[in-house]
Order: C-alpha cells, then structure tokens, then sequence
C-alpha cells in the first residue's frame, strides 16, 4: 500500500499541532517530520519532538549543505524541513505541519524530486478570524503586535486555501479530528 506523506497547513494558530498530535495517538505507526527553526521554544516545546531548534549559524550551515528539502522565513525565523527526515522513512505514513508558504513551496520541491510517498496537503480553515484570535491568544506566547500580524497573514493564507487537496473547516477538535481521519483513510484507500 502507498504510504502517504499528510502535511497540515493554515494559519498560525489554527490547530495544526494538536491534529498532529491526536494523528499520532491514533495511529502509532506514522511519524510526524520534525522541522528545524531558529525560532526560540515556546513553553513545553522539546527539542527533536516540537522542533529541531537551531542557531541562525547552524541552519545556514545546513542551507549551504542543502539539507533541506524546503525552506523559509516566516515572520522573522527560519524553518526548514530536512530531506533526510522525509527518505528515511519511506516505510512508514508521515505527517507534517508547515505553514502557508512552507506548503506551497514544499509542493513543488516534493514534486520535482519524487520521493516516494503519496503527498496530501490539508488546509485547516479556521471557522472566523475572532476565532483564530481567540486561539492564538489562549496560547498565552504571542504578544499583541505578533497576534495582529498573524491574524494579517491568516487573512491572505485564506485566498489560496481551494489550492490544496483538501479544505478542513475547523470546528471543535474532536469534528476537526475526525475529519483529518475521513481524509486519511480516503487516501489510503486511493487506488
């Protein structure tokens, strides 16, 4: 059976972390593709499980050495998605979460170097911009310029959300989660 490679994108704030995290509870034989970012850690975010937490010198370093698949600065860090994490796993489904930006170029640089799994990128919608707010400011980690600027990006995010495979309208997590598993389970079924 083709294994997929899911990637949850949208808006900063939306949910994509906790669908990651439900994805994995339930299905313990996938793997979520940890990202690099010089962003510091939010609380209770561990090194090599959240993120691979890099210094601005050691993710250029990686840049130069073209290790990794993808790419960007959003706001003002960079992430970057590392070939190696994606080939070697080509055993197993893989879930991803990417911003915006990091799907839409991650698409095409997946694409041109056809690596074996089959990719599904989900665009989580939230249901209104106030409820985004509302999310992004129960995180308690961004201050008010960062949570304007976020809410900003997430409105043109929105304009591009029919250029993926799927759009999922967020609701609660348990509606959002079973339609992440709707989606999973079509796709595995693709012939």
């Amino acid at each position: 059976m083709n294994k997929l490679l899911l990637v949850l994108t949208g808006p900063s704030g939306v949910g994509k972390t906790t669908l990651c995290t439900q994805f994995l509870k339930t299905y313990p034989n996938a793997k979520r593709v940890v990202t690099s970012t010089t962003r510091p850690p939010r609380y209770m975010e561990r090194y090599g499980e959240d993120y691979w937490f890099e210094t601005d010198e050691s993710f250029k370093q990686k840049l130069e050495a073209h290790e990794f698949l993808e790419h960007a600065q959003v706001y003002q860090y960079h992430y970057g998605v590392s070939l190696k994490a994606i080939t070697g796993y080509n055993d197993r489904d893989l879930i991803i979460c990417l911003d915006v930006q990091g799907a839409q170029t991650f698409r095409t640089t997946y694409h041109e170097k056809n690596l074996g799994h089959r990719l599904v990128i989900v665009f989580v919608t939230p249901p209104t911009l106030e409820e985004l707010e509302k999310r992004i400011k129960h995180r308690g980690t961004d201050n008010e310029r960062t949570i304007r600027t976020r809410l900003e990006t997430a409105k043109k995010e929105q304009s591009v959300a029919s250029s993926f495979d799927y759009c999922l309208y967020s609701g609660t997590q348990d509606q959002d989660f079973l339609n992440l598993q709707h989606i999973y389970e079509a796709e595995k079924m693709r012939s």
